[in-house]
Order: C-alpha cells, then structure tokens, then sequence
C-alpha cells in the first residue's frame, strides 16, 4: 500500500495516507484521487520469453508454499479472484435479500439515495 501511496499520490502531488477522502461520506464530491500507468518491457532487461517462464514458475512455487493453519493453499495474486468468477460464472452470485432489493428497487434509479447514508438507510 505503500508504494500505491507514494506513486498515485504524493507523486503526483494529490492525496495519500490519511488525506484520501472517505468513499462513503459525501456521495456528490469528487475524490481527488491520482492514478499512475506504469508500462516495462520485459525486453529490455530479458526475453519474453524467459519472462514468462520465470512468472510461472514464480507462482508455482507461491502454490506449493504450505499454508497458515485454517488456509487451504497459498495463492498468487488474483488467483483467489479468478476461482470465484468461474465459481460465479457458473452459480451465480450470493446476495443478501436486503441489498438485492434495493437493487431492483426504484429507490436506485430515483436518486432518492440522496437523503440516505451510503448504504441508503
């Protein structure tokens, strides 16, 4: 997080730390916040192709590192990610009653979200 701070933030001489303003309080302000798009060519210091290789080889290795106790398995960045979409994908997606009526409700589409909290109450 770190690092995300320093480079979509102070950087770009926008918000960090604690000065990013919260997502849930004023619904109608922006944020303010920085994006930095970084682009390396793995040419430039190997091949691609070597690369590659090492990028799976490196989440090989991530798999077969022994979980904590109560984990499963150890997963690469995103790869927890990925096994839930398929799961979605092919089951659906779990949502509480509540929120999925507000969903399907006029309330959304009305803007009367406007005099509620965030999380229209």
């Amino acid at each position: 997080m770190m690092m995300i701070d320093i480079l979509s933030g102070i950087l770009l001489g926008l918000p960090f730390g604690r000065q990013v303003s919260s997502m849930y309080e004023d619904l109608h302000a922006g944020r303010n916040l920085g994006q930095l798009h970084l682009v390396i060519n793995p040419a430039f210091f190997s091949s691609c192709e070597l690369f590659r290789k090492h990028i799976s080889q490196t989440m090989q290795e991530l798999n077969a590192v022994k979980p904590a106790p109560g984990f499963k398995q150890v997963y690469y960045p995103g790869q927890d990610q990925d096994i839930k979409q398929k799961n979605a994908d092919m089951n659906g997606i779990d949502i509480v009653d509540d929120i999925y009526q507000y969903l399907i409700s006029d309330a959304l589409y009305l803007k009367s979200y406007e005099t509620k909290n965030p999380f229209a109450q």
